[in-house]
Formats: C-alpha cells, structure tokens, sequence
C-alpha cells in the first residue's frame, strides 16, 4: 500500500492538535483520579501544555535562533521533536507547582498521558511520513507516494528518478514508535497501584522511552531525525548523535528508579506526599496572564492556527472556572447567574478571532467520529411527612428527612453520517451515541428544623450507569428562517434518583426521550429549546431554553447561552454556556459545556469531533 492514499490531504495536523487533545484531556483525568484542586490543576495543564507545544518546536533549532522563533514573523519550518515538548512540560510543572499548591505527584500524574498522546501522534506520522525509517526489503516496508519527504530524500540521494510514482520500501519506524508508547502505557497502567515513592512512575517512563528510542533509530533513515541527526561510528557501528545522548540519559533514569523502588532505602511503600499550601485565586490569575502576555508577544509564525486554538480553549476554560469560583462567594442567590453575560462575551470573543467563512457544502457525505466526557453533581433534599394508622390509634410512621448527595461522570461518543450539508433542508444526520460510567451517592439522615449540609458524607454507594442513543437531525427551510429538529432515544440505566420513602433507596430511569428544536437564522440569531440532548440525559436528565449564534457561519459552528433545569429540581437555577469550536481546516472540532449555579450543582462535558470526508453526493 503506498501512503498518503489521499495525495495532498494534511494528515499531519489533524492528528498533531488531536494528541495534543488527547494529552490535556488525559491530564484532566488524572488530575481528577488524583484528587488535585481543579483550578490550580487547570492553570499547570495550561501552561506545561504550551511548553510541549514550543519546545517540540526550540529544540529542532540552535539556540541562538530561539528569539527568531518565537517573536518575528519570520516563516518557521515544520520540523518537531518530542523530546523537547517532554523536557519542557516537565521543567513547567516543576517550577510551577508549589506555586500553585499542588504536590510532587503531579510529575508521576504525567507519564501516562504523554504515552497516551503519542500513541495518536504516531499515525500521523505514519499517514504523513515524517520520521520515516532507512529502505528495506523486508516485508514490513512502508511506501511513500511522490512529493513526500521519503519520496524527495531517496530521490536527492539518487536511489530513485525524478519521475518515481512513490518512494522505496521503508523501515516503519513510526509504527515501531507507536507500539513502544503503547507498551511502555501498558506497563504505566499495571503498576499504577504499586506503592512506589512519589517520581518513580516518571523515571520509569522516561527510562523506557529513552532506551526504546535508541533502538529503534538503528532503522531511522538520519534525514528524518531533525534533532542531533549526524551519523558517527562507534563500536562497530553507526550511531547518531541522538542514540549516544538518550543512551546514558535513560540507563541513568532507570537505574535511579531502580535505586528508589527496589534499593536499600525502599521501604515498600510510597513515600508521603507534602501538602503544600493551598494556591489562592490571584496565582491561578496571574499564571493566565502570563500566558496571555507571553502569547501575545509571540510572532505570528511562532504558533500554527491549531495550536493557538488549543491554547486559547485551555485558558477560557480556565478563566470560566476562576469565574465561577469568585460568583461562589456572594450569598445573594440572584446574583448567582452574574458572570454568565462575563463568561459568554468571552466565549463570544474567542470564536469571533477564529471564524472562518465556510465553504459551500449544501449536500455532501460525512462520517462524523466523536469521543468525550461528562462530569457533575447536585443534591436532593427529600421528606416523608409523617403517617398514622387507620383511625389514628397509633403504628403509623414518623416524618422522615434524608439528603441525598449525586456525583457521576461518564465517557463515550458517538458516530454520525451526514447526508447533507448543515445549512441543506431536509434529513440531514443519522448518528448513533454511546455513553457508560458511574453514579456515586451519598445518604444521610437530617433532622426536620436543620439546614441543608453542603459536605456530602466520606461514604458512597457506585452505580454503573450507560446509554445507547440512536438519533435524526434535520432541517427545514423557511424564506427567511429555518426550522432544525434533532429527535432520538436513551435506552439504558440513565440514573438512579430519589424516591418518595426518603430512605437510602433509590429508582432507576431505563429510558428518555431526545429532542431539540431550534428556529431563526443560524448565522446570526436562533432560539432552541430541547431536553435530554446526548450525553445531557445521563446523571441527571437536563432541559434548556437558549438563545445562539452561529457568528456568521452555517457550517456547524454556534455559540449558545441560556437557562437549564434538571428533572430533581423545578427552577431554573442553572446558567449555560455551550460552543462548536471549529479548528481551521483540519476537520476537527471542540464541543464545550458547561452549566451551574455556582452552588454545589453543576454540568460539564467536553466532546471532540473528527470528520472523515466521504465525498460529495
């Protein structure tokens, strides 16, 4: 098979700014697994994850380059190196950690994400042919069309003519590469549980991708290496500057894992980790800032679109967060939906700076692949009044009060075939959505005249809970408006609620309608109402009434903002923010959510979308 099979097409992008995703997400999660405080987890997130993403660039360049780089516009190559992504996050997290009050285990929170976001970035690299391997002729060879960087390096080295319709057979280095970061996630995984001293996960991965590093650049052609790629002998044999570098380097990271973990100081457990003092609001600000100000200092050549846009959705949803933290503090409960017009002209602001106008695609064929999460929690305060025996002879049952504590979060997706086009009438989606995860909650018992306890109790009973979503979505076209429509089903045990008896029983939900209704102008104004949409029916079942804007565009893209309720509660106590983010031209897109009432009730999720095109009707 020779590759790319779609000449022309970026592969590269795409799944550069998909594991650049992948490493945030997974970063959350482990951050969430951790117990670490969100909003300072948030900020060092942000911020190692710009480091990744400038010191992939840096390193491939002398030193004296650097101001170059990053603050003229001068038109910087492509080439990357993941080895100073890696140095650069980790020495981010390091010198920003006791700033922001989160302990040593931050580092070892960071290993198995960055094997994770490999992973993905190794098709890319495989689909694109950077980091290709020497010619073979063995049966694993990869080849390469014309015009890529294997096809233009064998032809400058004259194994091939001018004229070559793909490349010679190469080693699949980039296959290999993928494999190790698998492996090495793998052997992550399996001792997660090991009691081992605070940093040993961190070595052990660093060790295993070094030395793996080394033995798989014996097959890596030196023209695709764009760090330290000059070949010397040695031993025998031809080594590249690289392999003498990572060599020692991992040998000494395992050997001090080794020292740590199986030495005679290891104690068999793991050692305590110091709780640093807790990072208030204003560090959290100021690492935003200076992000803000650092980017904007930046050459406009210094970061592509896609990383722009990642950094730019890590930092709104970090000050969406610090928002919702200082609405906490007032009392008032009118005041609680304050910061939503603050939150949604900022939203409105970052997809205004990145709107594109669309293409015309009234009716095309698309496979839509989306992988996201959910997150949140709320309370429910339930009495049984009292009772009496017939006649009122006694034996009848006393008032009751319990409080009931909801937590829950769920993964999943979904696949979408699009018939047409978004701004095409008719039938225009088939899609089907899967969603599982958990359900915790927490009982306990309250005197009538006592108020509502906002600590849910240590104790928690876990509930599985997953969703099968078949759903349509549609659109009929008025003269000047449009009528959009999306209807389906959830079939699945979507949450465990309440129950009239106010004891620690509990009434499971099997099934619930999905439905939406939006109508006006999708470009400019539209109103929608719609109830149980995706994963918005698990956990707790949620409405929304809601005015949007697509900001000129009618490709997909929206902003919408309103008012939710949940099925425990009957006010509207919850303000939202949604988006469509689309990413440039790289077939991806971001899904944000987020609604609250800035009390102990909230909702997030965050959905990726990949569009594979299927060619046009």
């Amino acid at each position: 098979m020779t590759l790319p099979n779609s000449h022309g097409y970026d592969y590269y992008t795409p799944f550069y700014l998909l594991a650049t995703l992948t490493n945030v997400l997974l970063l959350l999660w482990e951050g969430w697994r951790r117990g670490f405080p969100l909003r300072p987890w948030l900020a060092l997130v942000a911020a190692s994850s710009l480091a990744l993403i400038l010191g992939s660039k840096l390193i491939t360049h002398p030193f004296g380059e650097w101001a170059t780089l990053l603050f003229a516009d001068t038109p910087a190559d492509t080439a990357r190196s993941i080895l100073g992504g890696s140095l650069a996050a980790v020495l981010t997290a390091v010198a920003l950690r006791r700033w922001l009050g989160l302990s040593r285990a931050v580092l070892d929170a960071m290993a198995l994400p960055l094997c994770g976001a490999l992973v993905v970035q190794c098709v890319g690299c495989v689909l694109t042919g950077c980091c290709f391997g020497e010619p073979t002729t063995g049966f694993w060879g990869l080849t390469y069309a014309a015009g890529t960087l294997p096809w233009a390096t064998q032809v400058q080295a004259g194994l091939l003519p001018a004229t070559a319709a793909h490349s010679l057979p190469v080693a699949p280095t980039q296959l290999l590469a993928l494999l190790l970061c698998a492996a090495v996630g793998g052997v992550l995984l399996a001792v997660r549980q090991r009691r081992w001293p605070v940093g040993s996960w961190l070595l052990l991965q660093t060790g295993l991708l070094l030395l793996g590093r080394v033995a798989l650049t014996f097959w890596r052609d030196p023209a695709g290496e764009p760090v330290a790629g000059t070949v010397h002998p040695v031993l025998g044999g031809q080594w590249l500057e690289l392999q003498l570098v990572l060599l020692p380097l991992g040998l000494v990271a395992l050997g001090v894992w080794a020292w740590r973990v199986y030495g005679p100081t290891a104690v068999g457990e793991a050692v305590p980790v110091t709780t640093e003092p807790e990072a208030g609001p204003a560090r959290t600000v100021a690492v935003v800032v200076a992000m803000l100000a650092l980017s904007a200092m930046f050459g406009r050549q210094a970061l592509t679109l896609p990383e722009v846009l990642v950094v730019r959705a890590l930092l709104l949803t970090l000050l969406i967060a610090e928002c919702g933290a200082m609405l906490v503090s007032f009392r008032i409960q009118g005041l609680r939906l304050a910061g939503l017009p603050l939150i949604a002209a900022v939203g409105g602001m970052m997809m205004l700076t990145t709107a594109q106008t669309p293409a015309d695609s009234t009716r095309y064929r698309r496979l839509t692949i989306s992988l996201g999460g959910q997150q949140g929690q709320y309370d429910e305060d339930i009495t049984r009044a009292a009772t009496t025996s017939f006649g009122g002879c006694g034996g009848g049952q006393p008032a009751q009060r319990m409080a009931y504590y909801h937590d829950y979060s769920v993964l999943g997706g979904n696949v979408a075939y699009s018939l047409r086009g978004p701004a095409a009438k008719g039938l225009q989606t088939v899609g089907v959505g899967v969603w599982a995860g958990t359900e915790r909650i927490g009982f306990q018992s309250l005197a009538s005249n006592v108020a509502f306890p906002p600590t849910p109790p240590s104790s928690r009973v876990s509930f599985p809970i997953y969703d099968f979503n078949p759903y349509v979505e549609g659109r009929k076209q008025f003269r000047h408006l449009a009528l959009g429509y999306r209807l389906g089903v959830h079939v699945g045990r979507l949450r465990n609620t309440s129950t009239v008896s106010a004891d620690s029983s509990v009434r499971t939900v099997w099934g619930a309608p999905d439905v939406q209704f939006w109508l006006g102008n999708r470009r400019t104004l539209f109103g929608q109402v719609d109830t149980g949409v995706g994963p918005l029916a698990l956990g707790n079942y949620t409405s929304r009434f809601a005015l949007g804007s697509g900001l000129g565009a009618d490709d997909g893209r929206y902003l919408l903002a309103g008012l939710a309720i949940a099925t425990h509660e009957r006010s509207y106590s919850m303000g939202f923010l949604s988006a469509n983010i689309r990413l440039a031209k790289t077939g991806l897109s971001v899904e944000p959510y987020a609604a609250s009432d800035f009390g102990r009730h909230h909702q997030v999720n965050l959905r990726i979308n990949y569009q594979i095109p299927l060619g046009h009707k």
